[in-house]
């Protein structure tokens, strides 16, 4: 027979019998994090030829490479996750590169790619060194920042774990600031230089000619000597 509540002689009991009652209906393991919600839709592999993403903790995320008909690209995982439903604009590399930051994601292509958005850890590190050291076809390593920026490409062969670990030394600090030319372009009015980001054609910064008072975007302050040099080399062009 079920008691009413008022029937119930102790409070706390009462509190612990209404909580199991209210969570009866959810599920035991709901996934906490983006990538455990991937992982409970795409499965893990050990096979690399079918793996897209390293995870943090070296796993490989199933993305079904060799299937024609059930593939999916780096961009499309973006997209079953509920928060990027409903976007303003298509999901681009920018949108992909900041979830791999965000997520710590190593992006993995056999046929020869790997991007980071952050510094691999170290088991993503062994994961790497574990694909890339016994195979003779070379491999491009795309390092990014969180906001899309490039911050090195390096093209290696059956490398060693050394030159790997020198290689993803351009996240530290102290090396920070060394940006792709190509990622930007200025634009000018009669007030203004613009700083432009390519990748999602954004004004990223700005200078006021007449005060030389500078403007950045918060996540591209890193490329403001960047700006300057793009600046004085538009002064020199016009000059000549």
């Amino acid at each position: 027979m079920c008691l009413p509540a008022a029937a119930f002689p102790y409070p706390i009991l009462q509190s612990v019998i209404e909580k199991e009652m209210n969570n009866e209906d959810k599920p035991l393991d709901t996934p906490e994090n983006d990538t455990d919600k991937l992982i409970a839709i795409l499965g893990l592999t050990n096979n690399i030829r079918e793996a897209g993403y390293i995870l943090p903790d070296g796993r490989l995320l199933h993305l079904q490479r060799s299937n024609c008909f059930k593939r999916k690209n780096h961009l499309d995982v973006l997209k079953l996750l509920p928060h990027f439903f409903g976007k303003e604009h298509s999901i681009i590399d920018t949108d992909m590169i900041a979830f791999m930051a965000k997520e710590q994601l190593v992006r993995f292509c056999i046929d020869g790619k790997i991007h980071t958005a952050v510094k691999p850890t170290s088991e993503q590190l062994r994961k790497i060194y574990s694909v890339l050291a016994y195979r003779s076809n070379p491999f491009e390593i795309i390092l990014s920042n969180a906001s899309g920026m490039t911050l090195a490409q390096h093209t290696v062969s059956g490398p060693n774990m050394s030159t790997l670990v020198n290689i993803f030394k351009d996240y530290a600090p102290e090396a920070q600031g060394r940006f792709s030319e190509d990622e930007f372009c200025i634009e000018q009015n009669e007030k203004f230089f613009n700083l432009i980001f390519r990748p999602t054609m954004k004004n990223v910064g700005r200078i006021n000619k007449k005060s030389k008072m500078i403007k950045m975007n918060p996540l591209f302050k890193a490329a403001t000597p960047l700006f300057m040099r793009l600046i004085q080399q538009a002064e020199e062009e016009l000059e000549e």
